[in-house]
């Protein structure tokens, strides 16, 4: 349909189209209608409100440039500047934030509205060359800040001015109207790297280039050059929202096949393409074509990043809804591969088959460990490396069956405190939680598993088959997720009895040496965790076939420490005295 067609039709045909259209369209393109609706009617509210001159004069618009730079130059010297009062305020026991107010006294924010309102001005009458040295200061403006002393504070930009409603404004619309100006004022060979200068910003980071279209009065040309330019630049370029923008750009102008041949050419800067394309196809339930991408990702990318992980477990389902069995098992080996979770080892112990072919298989990766996690990067997710932390690594050994190296690492620390500083507080509750000897948890072994455990998947749409079945186990026994993959993996490390009595012997001992020393001490804090670590050591040798145990060590405890009755409540509880 094209704009002359567009003319012809009434304003209830069109209300009527539009309310049709809505029957096709997903959820995302329904929010994407409405965004674009509430664009035009705020955009023709302001229009009467803000759009003080259409048609401005040369005369006027000259003097007010003159008037701009004048306060410009003003708020460059520190002419101009806030005035703040710094203090430092206390929510709790050690817990405290440093506040800064603001004041303007100066009416800065006045003057910063006022640029802003012009700056649109500008652009209604297509003065683009003047709204572009706006918006360009106004991105780049450092605001002095003073104190009471007469020193200097950390200056202040045009983010945190909105933050401490010093100026009130629509970031986003401004951010559209920017990359707008942009667009119009500069040669089509410089757009693309200026506008991408702007995403540095955060009023930028969530913004769809393709909204630029929407903003202005005229229409953009050449928009067939920008996009190739724009796609090329990002195709070069690090981080999560140049990916983010890369695919949006791609999606809009090649559609999902071009996103999956950019995908293979890009994988190395912008693995992520490979999940979009995924998604894309997984939206369409086309499970063959994301099982197929999912391989070639797998080849493509470096097996030792994270978000090779996920493209392999999305691959996994995709098999699983496929009933490709061989290949869903070997996306998830290939997923604990790229991210060495202990939900991702464990899941390898999801069925018999798993666990014999892929599973036993766990410390392989151990072998090949990264230790740096320098490359890691808070804006460049898509290329964070499969990092263990050393508590992260010696869990993986355990569950690797190497529970002798496990003990070793365990040490008790002189006067059993301080374990928050050493692996013990993990080792010693792997170790006892794998000496438990209950199908289903009591309430001390719940508590331990909760402590080493991960926590129940609450996404429950994009789990394979066997998954299912398990998350079924677990509904039906009120046990968690962790529990059941552990009572799975345990099955396959079995340790003679003597060597059971020889770990139980050892980690009996750190506990009561632990229990005395937080007690006798008073770390309140603590009580619970002893509680349920002497109340775990009981039931594990009343398993063994001694009698009576549980009831001898409360009985020893409550007389040793008679007056310490949040202790005693603690030991009631795990211990079910009554």
């Amino acid at each position: 349909m094209t704009q002359e067609d567009l003319k012809e039709l009434s304003k209830d045909n069109l209300q009527n189209i539009i309310l049709k259209l809505q029957e096709f369209l997903s959820e995302d393109q329904k929010q994407k209608l409405q965004e674009i609706i509430n664009f035009y009617t705020t955009q023709g509210m302001n229009k009467q409100v803000t759009s003080t001159e259409i048609g401005m004069s040369e005369k006027f618009v000259k003097e007010k440039m003159l008037q701009i730079q004048n306060w410009k130059n003003q708020i460059d010297e520190g002419d101009l500047y806030l005035e703040i009062e710094e203090y430092e305020e206390y929510g709790g026991y050690w817990d405290s934030d440093w506040i800064t107010e603001y004041y303007d006294t100066q009416e800065i924010g006045d003057k910063i509205i006022d640029m802003i309102a012009f700056a649109q001005d500008c652009v209604n009458d297509k003065r683009y060359l003047e709204a572009r040295n706006i918006y360009e200061w106004l991105w780049q403006m450092c605001v002095t800040t003073v104190n009471e002393y007469e020193e200097f504070g950390d200056p202040v930009d045009l983010e945190v001015l909105r933050e401490n409603n010093l100026i009130d404004v629509d970031m986003k619309h401004l951010a559209l109207l920017t990359l707008y100006t942009d667009y119009q004022a500069l040669l089509p060979e410089e757009r693309a790297n200026d506008m991408y200068l702007y995403f540095s910003f955060s009023a930028f980071s969530k913004l769809h280039i393709e909204d630029i279209f929407h903003v202005g009065r005229e229409n953009l040309k050449d928009t067939d050059q920008f996009w190739i330019d724009w796609i090329n630049l990002l195709k070069g370029k690090n981080g999560d929202v140049e990916a983010r923008l890369l695919k949006e750009a791609i999606l809009y102008t090649r559609g999902v096949n071009g996103l999956y041949e950019i995908a293979k050419e890009n994988a190395s800067i912008h693995p992520s393409l490979y999940l979009s394309v995924m998604d894309e196809y997984e939206k369409k339930h086309a499970y063959e074509k994301v099982e197929e991408i999912g391989e070639n990702a797998l080849n493509d990318i470096d097996v030792n990043l994270k978000i090779r992980s996920t493209i392999a477990l999305k691959a996994a389902f995709a098999s699983s809804c496929l009933n490709h069995y061989d290949k869903m098992i070997y996306f998830c080996w290939e997923g604990y591969c790229s991210d060495s979770t202990i939900r991702n080892y464990l899941r390898l112990f999801g069925t018999k088959e798993m666990a014999e072919r892929y599973g036993l298989r766990g410390k392989e990766v151990l072998n090949i460990r990264e230790k740096s996690n320098f490359q890691n990067s808070y804006r460049n997710l898509e290329l964070s490396r499969n990092v263990m932390s050393d508590y992260e690594y010696y869990s993986l050994i355990f569950y690797a069956g190497n529970f002798k190296k496990i003990k070793n690492m365990s040490r008790n620390p002189k006067g059993s405190l301080g374990w928050s500083g050493s692996f013990i507080h993990i080792g010693i509750r792997l170790i006892l939680l794998y000496l438990y000897d209950g199908d289903y948890p009591s309430k001390a072994a719940a508590k331990i598993a909760e402590y080493v455990g991960f926590s129940d998947t609450k996404n429950l749409e994009d789990q394979m088959n066997f998954e299912m079945e398990i998350q079924k186990e677990c509904r039906e026994h009120k046990i968690s997720e962790f529990w059941n993959y552990f009572q799975r993996w345990k099955k396959y490390f079995k340790i003679k009895e003597i060597e059971k009595k020889d770990y139980l012997s050892w980690a009996e001992q750190i506990v009561h040496k632990r229990a005395e020393a937080i007690v006798s001490g008073q770390h309140r804090n603590q009580y619970e965790e002893v509680a349920y670590l002497l109340a775990i050591v009981c039931e594990i040798k009343e398993n063994m076939g001694y009698q009576n145990v549980k009831e001898t060590v409360y009985g020893q405890y409550r007389k040793k420490f008679p007056r310490h009755s949040a202790f005693q409540r603690e030991m009631k509880y795990y211990f079910n005295i009554k």
